[in-house]
């Protein structure tokens, strides 16, 4: 399917399968993470509630609505980028074929350790960039309406903003080779983890922000301090740009500490 010849029965049939591996990936997730956690197993969790109020229904249902802008403009830019590169106007190092040699599976892994590398780089930089005041309302100011977010606000942005969350895995197609298949898993995981940060609920352990290797991994309570403050914990992954560059707040791993203490008053 993605291979097909260009004409408009492959354009067609390459968009519907982008958009239904975007929407049936990401609602069943996301949903079945918040009714699990807010309303299945509200009590079982509570000790683990990084902000004690829980939102009102009517955020999650705007988180969910503006979800779905995000999953069409992802769609759109990866149906653009394939004709693109199909017209040869835009170079692609994107691969489709297992490896049939050592060092190609060995590549494997280093590749998904690239992207991940880049995408994280390439996240900071860009979040503290739409948090600059004269654009920010035009890219950001949706996603930060979610002040006490739920796993659906992981996709709440604005168009604008969609599109500079999803850029970065073209620029990386179309220069660094990565096996597809190995590409789309990247892209799952990275929707897991910002569903995950997104959650409002803190599993870590005590201690852990702390701890030599830890310290260097985001928490929820790391990206909830930004839904709360705005300015400060830019990272998404590790908190490598935030520690080295101190944009992490001052008092996060104080705050870690007192939210994964409540639960011995549980």
């Amino acid at each position: 399917m993605i291979q097909c010849t260009l004409f408009w029965g492959c354009v067609e049939r390459v968009g519907l399968f982008q958009l239904f591996l975007n929407f049936a990936r990401y609602y069943p997730l996301a949903c079945l993470a918040f009714l699990f956690f807010y309303i299945w197993r509200k009590g079982a969790f509570a000790s683990f509630k990084i902000q004690e109020k829980t939102p009102e229904m009517k955020y999650f249902w705007a988180e969910f609505r503006q979800s779905a802008v995000t999953l069409v403009v992802f769609t759109g830019m990866s149906l653009t980028y394939i004709l693109l590169a199909k017209m040869k106007l835009v170079p692609s190092a994107i691969y489709f074929d297992l490896p049939d040699s050592l060092s190609g599976w060995l590549y494997m892994p280093l590749s998904f350790l690239f992207i991940t590398i880049w995408h994280e780089t390439w996240f900071y930089w860009m979040h503290r960039l739409v948090h600059w005041k004269p654009i920010y309302r035009y890219i950001h100011q949706v996603h930060h309406m979610s002040v006490n977010p739920t796993p659906l606000a992981a996709y709440r942005f604005q168009a604008t903003e969609a599109f500079f969350e999803g850029i970065y895995a073209i620029l990386f197609n179309m220069f660094v080779p990565i096996y597809y298949w190995l590409f789309i898993f990247h892209t799952f995981f990275v929707m897991c983890i910002n569903i995950y940060v997104h959650t409002g609920f803190e599993f870590f352990p005590k201690g852990f922000v702390s701890h030599p290797l830890g310290k260097w991994i985001n928490t929820s309570t790391h990206h909830n301090m930004h839904h709360q403050k705005v300015l400060g914990n830019y990272s998404l992954y590790l908190n490598f740009w935030d520690r080295v560059l101190g944009t992490n707040f001052k008092d996060y791993e104080s705050h870690f500490e007192r939210i994964v203490a409540k639960r011995a008053n549980f």
